[in-house]
């Protein structure tokens, strides 16, 4: 009986888990203002990417000295659409910003100045 009990123990070790993936954040404002155009942001480790108004892009996340985070090192496509200013003002605000706070439905990233950008969680 002991080693019946035992069995699903054994078989529940072999099952691999599944894989993590990235949790991607939608902009909702930059400092207070409605951001109507879609830009997403996701991290995963020490990378950040995600789409603009336009483009695909990504960026490297740095968080020395600690407790800065910031996103640098962005790149992005060069497809063109009618929001390249809206997406100008995205890209601007994100390598502004310094630290990052999350908690359940929001993200926040800010900067030393009290600019602020707002994300809440994309629904798959």
């Amino acid at each position: 009986m002991r080693h019946a009990l035992l069995l699903p123990l054994f078989l529940a070790a072999c099952v691999t888990a599944p894989e993590d993936k990235p949790y991607y954040w939608k902009l909702v404002s930059i400092d207070g203002q409605p951001f109507a155009a879609n830009a997403t942001l996701a991290i995963d480790g020490t990378r950040a990417f995600g789409q603009g108004p336009c483009n695909r892009w990504t960026g490297q996340i740095e968080t020395d000295p600690f407790p800065e985070w910031r996103i640098r090192k962005v790149a992005a496509t060069m497809m063109a659409c009618d929001q390249l200013a809206e997406e100008q003002v995205f890209f601007t605000a994100m390598q502004a910003m310094t630290h990052q706070s999350v908690g359940i439905g929001h993200l926040e990233l800010v900067d030393q100045k009290g600019r602020e950008m707002k994300f809440v969680p994309v629904v798959p």
